[in-house]
């Protein structure tokens, strides 16, 4: 009678410790450290670190190339549209973020598409926005336009800027066939270059008629950061120099 009286006291102790594993097992946890199965999505294995993620993971932004930090935007501009521009600032409304730095790596690219984004980083400065400008390499043609509409335009000292004269009427919806079409393609063209010039001179320390001259002896004004900030087109060097 002992014996069975033992054995069932045995039985009655162990049930508990069964019904344990398999329920550790169910609920993922390793049976032994009782931690969940996929601790090293967050955690680093061997010294079980947080693993680092980035402050902005949570958001979903509707462009490439940009990114909110510290209630600051910032967009990295290699190619020159319009609508990616919109999109950006659109989403800084939405998110509340007054303050936009967009660095400048760009060889140019259509006449409107440049216009249409200076007109953007206006109408959004209107609005209480601050815009930075930067560059540390190139921002040539469209670029360099873009460039010097920032509210504060740093750039590095070795960096190249450049700007020319507008040289093709094509993609304009006019189509060059006789003398007189050449007469009035040349009049819009001269039309184009003089608004974009009386525009360069409110960004800077020249005259309409001195960055006519610079331009025209060439074609194209090229400068270095360092020059530019000497002409006032732009405020200052990224180095703090």
């Amino acid at each position: 009678m002992k014996k069975l009286i033992a054995i069932l006291i045995i039985l009655l102790l162990a049930v508990p410790v069964w019904a344990a594993e398999d329920k550790d097992k169910d609920s993922g946890k390793c049976p032994k450290t009782l931690m969940q199965k996929d601790c090293f999505s967050c955690h680093i294995a061997g010294n079980f670190r947080v693993k680092e993620t980035a402050p902005d993971a949570h958001l979903v932004y509707p462009v490439a190339n940009m990114k909110i930090l510290d209630g600051v935007g910032y967009y990295f501009m290699t190619y020159v549209d319009s609508d990616f521009i919109k999109s950006f600032f659109s989403y800084l409304d939405l998110h509340k973020v007054r303050k936009a730095i967009i660095e400048i790596h760009s060889s140019g690219g259509p006449l409107f598409e440049g216009q249409r984004i200076v007109g953007l980083i206006r109408d959004w400065q209107s609005s209480g926005g601050k815009v930075t400008t930067k560059l540390y390499a190139k921002g040539f043609s469209a670029g360099f336009l873009i460039f010097i509409s920032g509210d504060v335009r740093l750039v590095d000292e070795y960096g190249e800027l450049m700007w020319h004269e507008i040289q093709s009427f094509e993609g304009f919806g006019f189509k060059v066939e006789t003398p007189s079409d050449k007469e009035d393609a040349a009049k819009v063209l001269r039309h184009l270059q003089d608004v974009l010039h009386e525009y360069l001179a409110t960004r800077g320390k020249l005259t309409k008629e001195e960055i006519d001259q610079k331009v025209s002896k060439r074609q194209e004004w090229w400068m270095s950061g360092k020059q530019a900030v000497e002409y006032g087109l732009a405020d200052g060097f990224i180095a703090g120099k």
